[in-house]
């Protein structure tokens, strides 16, 4: 069973440091396609919002270690997304492209929550489900494909991979990144329950 009542200090909690380093990918997105100081700062503040929120988290939670280190992942999770889909909505914003682009990202997200459950299931234990998340990441990734040839025709064709990993991390993260929000009881219950299956079904 997970212990997750560990005491996490300040120390421990790695607030510094993973804020400062999106911190920092918030500002080198920023100059992808080209520079854009409006955008950094705006990312600098995304990430002081991501600290604050970190520290809040922390400081209810901090009794609770894992509860506490899922909510961290989540945040991080999110702020990266944001970060990581930058690019590609700069290079297209305008073009009938960037509203594909925002369809499937609403799509990613609406369809992540009631989701959730079944996704950290396929982590603990693979089922079809998980075998059908695999089969979602090879569809992100083949829509990604066709994104580039898309892209062929833009202006600034070195940003392009960049931008275009970029966005499949975005889509990916928002996919699993509820599962964060589950609670760890939750979680050691869906791991129980696979558990006792297996046995009956030894049996």
């Amino acid at each position: 069973m997970i212990s997750n009542k560990r005491i996490v200090t300040f120390k421990e909690s790695k607030i510094i440091s993973t804020n400062l380093v999106m911190a920092m990918i918030g500002f080198f997105t920023s100059f992808v396609p080209k520079e854009s100081w409006t955008l950094a700062l705006i990312n600098e503040f995304i990430a002081f919002l991501s600290f604050i929120l970190s520290l809040i988290f922390w400081r209810k939670n901090r009794d609770f270690s894992v509860r506490y280190f899922s909510l961290l992942s989540y945040v991080l999770m999110i702020v990266l997304s944001i970060f990581f889909v930058e690019p590609i909505f700069r290079m297209f914003y305008g073009t009938s492209t960037f509203w594909i682009q925002i369809f499937v990202l609403i799509t990613i997200i609406i369809a992540s929550f009631p989701l959730s459950k079944k996704t950290a299931m396929g982590f603990i234990k693979p089922t079809k489900y998980g075998i059908f998340v695999w089969v979602i990441c090879g569809v992100v990734i083949g829509l990604g494909s066709i994104v580039y040839r898309v892209t062929l025709y833009a202006e600034i064709p070195e940003a392009f991979p960049i931008a275009i990993v970029c966005y499949l991390f975005s889509l990916l993260l928002l996919f699993i990144s509820p599962i964060m929000l589950i609670k760890p009881h939750k979680i050691e219950e869906m791991r129980n329950g696979s558990n006792v299956k297996k046995k009956s079904i030894r049996k």
